[in-house]
């Protein structure tokens, strides 16, 4: 009987290692793995994590969030992997047509006036993943000023993951990636790369108007920006933390310049929301205003 209750005593600590799934002990095991690598878990929303943390854990076939800790702080290059997991890639180009065409139909010309002839429209795709959206942009930019040669145009990329950054400076994507496109937007901005008619890489005239940063929204550096697409991301954060995207966003942002959300993001009942005016309030698209306005 004695070496019985021993027994279970001990299954049960097992099994209180390995189910440690509130999102207070999740956060509190890795918080400090995250501190010693240099970075910021604490940022996002803790089911993202968790998720994360998981699909890491099944590929090494861990069951227990302690050991999986204890990989971290031996494997550099495993917490490497987990770190570039954040990373959101689910992307595709023009995701939510409707966005862009309102954009390039009712935004783009206000943009063109407050720039003026011979300026430079800079836009910034915050948390760009795989490629997609600032070679979205691109197109949206050229095929709007085309007829024109007064512009210059300038789009800021960034990702927190080395190798999103990497595979969207190669531009070449799978031809089910560009199928959806009108044709005449393939032919004139994608060429087929060899022969095989299953890849296509994204013309230079394009690649010319995006320069990539690996890095994390919070620390990229830049001002005077005409409008930011920040699509589908915000969503991953904490609340605390899409303040402080919203706010920077707001700096960076020239005076009345312009927002882009995701589709399932919004403005409403945050701190940030007297900082943007709805112009699109369906297309998720905000302009900025000034705090006393």
């Amino acid at each position: 009987m004695y070496f019985i209750a021993i027994k279970q005593i001990r299954v049960v600590h097992v099994l209180s290692l390995s189910n440690l799934t509130t999102d207070e002990d999740v956060l509190n095991i890795f918080s400090s793995v995250f501190k010693s690598y240099g970075a910021d878990i604490t940022r996002y929303k803790s089911s993202f994590i968790k998720r994360r943390l998981g699909r890491r854990m099944g590929i090494l076939g861990l069951k227990n969030y302690l050991d999986y800790e204890q990989v971290l702080k031996k494997n550099s290059v495993e917490f490497e992997e987990l770190f570039m997991s954040l990373s959101i890639n689910v992307t595709n180009f023009f995701r939510d047509s409707i966005v862009y065409e309102s954009f390039k139909s009712f935004i783009m010309p206000k943009i063109l006036a407050n720039v003026g002839p011979g300026g430079r429209i800079r836009i910034w795709s915050a948390g760009c993943a795989s490629g997609e959206e600032p070679y979205s942009i691109a197109i949206m930019l050229l095929s709007a000023l085309e007829k024109s040669d007064n512009f210059s145009i300038e789009i800021v990329a960034n990702d927190i993951s080395r190798k999103a950054i990497e595979y969207a400076q190669r531009g070449k994507y799978s031809v089910k990636s560009v199928e959806k496109l009108p044709p005449n937007v393939v032919t004139k901005y994608f060429q087929k790369i060899g022969n095989t008619n299953t890849e296509y890489e994204v013309n230079s005239s394009v690649k010319n108007q995006i320069s990539f940063k690996i890095c994390d929204i919070l620390s990229n550096d830049v001002k005077q920006i005409d409008a930011i697409f920040c699509r589908n991301v915000l969503i991953y954060y904490g609340r605390e933390s899409q303040e402080l995207i919203l706010s920077k966003f707001h700096k960076c942002l020239k005076e009345h310049s312009y927002l882009v959300l995701g589709m399932d993001e919004t403005m409403l009942g945050r701190k940030c929301e007297k900082l943007f005016n709805p112009v699109m309030a369906r297309e998720r698209i905000y302009q900025k205003i000034l705090p006393n306005n």
